[in-house]
């Protein structure tokens, strides 16, 4: 067995409840046959990340998120479709081990997500910065 040196993560994609949801699984090591491993947590052994139905794939892995911050009194400003904007509070930031922090926020059913991986994100608000929640796009 090889340790994994390189973040690598292991790709999921199942169907629950009429819905797509995708989730990964860090790589941890390798085996003698070059497989990479992940962690089953209901044996609490290492097992071939392809072990499963819902394998998709291997994928370049981000450093892994080591620790959490309170969002801080920062915003997530999103773009909506009639130009107009709505803007959310922050619930965190993450910190990932090369020191890079991603925004969080929560969807609609209070599910966190990474703000910046929404398709119509805007921006970030500071703390106390003005912000445009009602005013259309005056790009156009």
């Amino acid at each position: 067995m090889i340790p994994a040196q390189h973040p690598y993560q292991a790709d999921y994609q199942q169907e629950v409840e009429g819905r797509t949801v995708y989730r990964s699984k860090p790589v941890i090591a390798w085996d003698d046959e070059g497989q990479a491993l992940v962690v089953d947590e209901r044996s609490g052994r290492l097992v071939p990340a392809n072990n499963g139905r819902t394998f998709t794939g291997l994928s370049e892995g981000g450093h892994p998120i080591v620790a959490a911050i309170p969002g801080g009194g920062w915003s997530a400003r999103f773009k909506n479709q009639d130009g107009t904007f709505t803007v959310d509070p922050l619930v965190a930031w993450t910190v990932r081990s090369d020191g890079t922090l991603t925004p969080i926020d929560t969807d609609y059913t209070g599910e966190c997500q990474p703000s910046t991986a929404m398709g119509n994100f805007d921006g970030l608000v500071a703390p106390g910065a003005e912000t445009r929640t009602a005013h259309p796009d005056s790009s156009a």
